[in-house]
């Protein structure tokens, strides 16, 4: 495993433009302008020191099978777009409001159910100490199964809206 760096970036894109593991519905096309904004904020994931990403590569093939991309972010911040973050009791989070919040997790469908996705979690514990942050926020669909089964093997406490 090993941090994310720009020679990922297309690969970061591809990724999270997948939409694997999660639903989406009535997704259109990208407009030109839509593409480039989105290429911006996946590229912050690389250049941001509070965003980051994790990569796991298959050592045989030398090619990427896993990701994780997180970003700090804090519960009082007002955001441009909708957030549960207000809704979650304010007692969950440390008196500064900030968390780890999970952007993408994704795992290859070849290399599923191998603990990757574990490390890949263990591995932002670790970087939310380095960051002195005490929560890490996941946002998983509950027909995601699996994923909600490691999160409880891992300690992870469930909070539905």
């Amino acid at each position: 495993m090993r941090n994310a760096n720009m020679s990922d970036y297309k690969f970061l894109v591809h990724i999270d433009l997948k939409n694997d593991g999660y639903t989406v519905t009535n997704q259109a096309e990208m407009t030109e302008r839509e593409n480039e904004e989105h290429n911006k904020k996946i590229q912050r994931y690389l250049t941001d020191p509070d965003k980051g990403a994790f990569i796991i590569e298959d050592s045989v093939y030398n090619k990427p099978i896993a990701m994780l991309m997180y970003s700090v972010a804090n519960r009082d911040s007002m955001y441009p777009w909708k957030t549960i973050f207000n809704e979650i009791d304010r007692k969950l989070f440390q008196s500064d409001g900030r968390f780890i919040q999970i952007f993408q997790l994704w795992v290859h469908p070849n290399y599923r159910r191998r603990g990757l996705a574990t490390k890949l979690k263990l591995k932002l514990e670790e970087e939310a100490l380095y960051h002195h942050v005490d929560l890490i926020y996941t946002h998983t669909e509950l027909t995601n199964s699996h994923v909600i089964e490691l999160n409880i093997k891992i300690g992870y406490v469930a909070h539905q809206s």
